[in-house]
């Protein structure tokens, strides 16, 4: 479509034969990012770099007149996040907005600038879950092709076997795994398996930690969401999924985010415990600029009519020690 929108491109707005034309545009601004995101806002600066410092390992014990063990703190590893500009413009011809949008009282369709930087939000945002077992992928937009890093902290993917300890100890893993099957098909025995693999997650000197998984992310409408539907809700019932059983009182009940905007690998899915969401683990959205409607701006010369929306972001994640993941595969 040609840009500015002429009386050609939308002809059927100057038709008197056609009474009735509405806008068929995003239904609001999306904001689902914020439940599986920490989300900090007002950020001043380009660059904004993370880093960590570690507490200590156990404490030993004291022989008669021996001297304390000592102990240090280790360094965590830094993550650094750029600001991003994203943008789109809205442009009219005088006479398509004069005789097309005004009369057909469409001047609303100026929000849908608004809502094509939110629905790239959500899009980018949910891309992190969609490559989540990768360090790099290709982000696709209508400014062009261009490579993403998605590595932690650590230099390895979100989901990985071997994430780096800190202190040169024994690695962690957060991909899911009973403890020969890895990446498990989203079933009963699943749901366990994750609380199992969230049990073995350490802390940077090997202690374990309280990682209590809370809430399932999934794409909506695929495999892995339909059976959580199904395996949850018989939990919530008090059942067993698949059995008569009335032992399901006994589980904890969970949340199911299902993101529309995975679209790729739609059979990964993901837990993480909500109640560790913050600026020391999980996914990080730093925002130095929420998205900002202008217009309308007139071209003098043409007096095309313009609007624009734009936002600043940066998106990922230095420790990712609250979530497991899994591709749905039974296998490596």
């Amino acid at each position: 479509m040609a840009s500015p929108l002429t009386l050609s491109d939308a002809a059927d707005l100057i038709d008197v034969s056609i009474q009735d034309i509405w806008l068929k545009g995003s239904e609001k601004e999306s904001s689902l990012y914020k439940q599986y995101y920490n989300v900090e806002t007002g950020v001043v600066d380009y660059y904004l770099k993370d880093s960590s410092l570690s507490g200590l390992g156990y404490a030993g014990r004291i022989v008669e007149n021996a001297a304390v063990t000592a102990q240090s703190p280790v360094q965590g590893f830094d993550k650094t996040y750029t600001q991003v500009q994203f943008g789109v413009l809205l442009s009219f011809t005088k006479h398509q907005w004069f005789f097309g949008i005004k009369k057909r009282n469409l001047e609303n369709i100026t929000s849908e600038a608004r809502n094509a930087c939110a629905d790239l939000r959500e899009r980018r945002c949910a891309e992190r879950l969609d490559n989540a077992f990768s360090t790099s992928y290709t982000a696709e937009d209508i400014s062009g092709n261009y490579a993403v890093s998605v590595a932690g902290g650590d230099a390895l993917a979100f989901i990985s076997a071997s994430h780096t300890n800190e202190s040169g100890g024994t690695a962690w893993g957060n991909r899911v795994t009973d403890g020969s099957t890895v990446n498990m098909d989203f079933e009963y025995d699943a749901l366990k398996a994750a609380h199992r693999t969230a049990a073995l997650i350490t802390n940077p000197y090997g202690k374990p930690m309280n990682v209590n998984l809370d809430t399932l992310v999934v794409a909506r409408g695929y495999a892995p969401n339909q059976r959580a539907e199904e395996i949850l809700g018989a939990i919530n019932r008090t059942y067993i999924p698949g059995s008569s059983d009335r032992d399901g009182s006994a589980v904890q009940k969970y949340k199911i985010v299902a993101l529309p905007w995975i679209s790729t690998n739609t059979a990964y899915w993901f837990m993480f415990d909500s109640s560790m969401k913050s600026n020391r683990v999980g996914l990080q959205y730093k925002e130095s600029m929420g998205i900002k409607l202008e217009g309308p701006n007139v071209v003098f010369k043409t007096d095309e009519i313009q609007y624009k929306a734009t936002l600043m972001f940066d998106i990922g994640f230095n420790d990712s020690r609250n979530w497991v993941g899994s591709k749905n595969t039974n296998a490596a």
